[in-house]
């Protein structure tokens, strides 16, 4: 396996706005990475895509510009007449059963229900406020499929003094967030801190998941929280893969940091070579590992 940094060549970028272009872009992104493989017939790499600025010290060559992290069966070739500038290695990381490590990964994450697959953190909102309007009784009030702000505007308007009973609880019960409630005294920011409380645990039960598939388990700190933060969450939207006019295609991505321990090597290497959940042609999936 190979380990490579990508960059756009900085004589392109002077004469170009390729680099603006691509940022966001990870249809684009996607379907450029692929000729860093000429020879491939089928995906054999994963990328996670950044910002040069926020990667590499300042200089005067350093910009916007997207940088790539790209892990791949073969060595990716760049020929004189490509867009990119390659830094490539080998990449077999010595792993050792109850090692841990620091962890960087992007990710798509979905749960499936009744055979459809949805968004976690979409998912996870709207089953928590259909759960609050049930729970106070203000069900009959909505009308339709309801959506997330329709169930929002209902319960901050008719919820009053039960609703904030509710999140007064949930949010002192989160370690995480239970300081929030001396700090914190609107309904609406309850509410979104419940919601985001209720998300962390989500994506963390996502993973924890993966991690029972992929050979390691979230180290947790002297509280028995498990060492994950989560930012970023996004939709990205791929009009190339439409059918129809109209039609919404793309996934979400949302980034996923903290500490894991490994508990089954050959399963964890497979996991840093073929990377985790779905959305892996289009940047998600790159476990990135350091030691801690």
């Amino acid at each position: 396996m190979y380990f490579s940094r990508v960059r756009i060549r900085t004589d392109i970028l002077k004469s170009s706005q390729l680099g603006l272009v691509l940022q966001g872009n990870s249809y684009g992104s996607h379907r450029l990475l692929w000729d860093l493989f000429p020879d491939q017939d089928q995906r054999t790499f994963l990328y996670r895509e950044e910002i040069a600025c926020e990667q590499l010290a300042a200089s005067a060559t350093v910009r916007g510009e997207p940088i790539y992290y790209v892990v791949s069966q073969v060595k990716p070739v760049a020929n004189d007449d490509s867009l990119f500038r390659l830094e490539t290695k080998s990449y077999q990381p010595q792993l050792a059963v109850g090692q841990c490590l620091a962890f960087e990964c992007r990710v798509n994450p979905v749960v499936e229900r009744q055979g459809k697959k949805h968004d976690v953190v979409m998912d996870a909102q709207l089953q928590f406020l259909s759960h609050l309007v049930q729970t106070l009784n203000l069900q009959n009030q909505l009308v339709g499929k309801p959506e997330k702000s329709d169930y929002k505007t209902l319960l901050l308007s008719s919820g009053g003094e039960a609703l904030n009973a509710h999140l007064n609880q949930i949010i002192a019960n989160d370690l995480r967030y239970a300081e929030r409630l001396s700090k914190v005294a609107g309904l609406s920011d309850k509410l979104e801190w419940a919601i985001k409380a209720l998300v962390d645990k989500a994506l963390e039960t996502w993973l924890q998941r993966q991690g029972e598939r992929c050979g390691f388990e979230l180290v947790q700190d002297q509280n028995g929280l498990s060492k994950l933060q989560n930012s970023g969450y996004q939709w990205h939207g791929l009009p190339q893969k439409t059918k129809q006019k109209g039609d919404k295609s793309g996934f979400s991505a949302v980034d996923l940091t903290g500490e894991l321990q490994i508990t089954d090597i050959e399963k964890f290497q497979q996991a840093l070579f073929n990377g985790l959940g779905r959305s892996k042609a289009f940047g998600c999936g790159l476990l990135m590992i350091k030691r801690v």
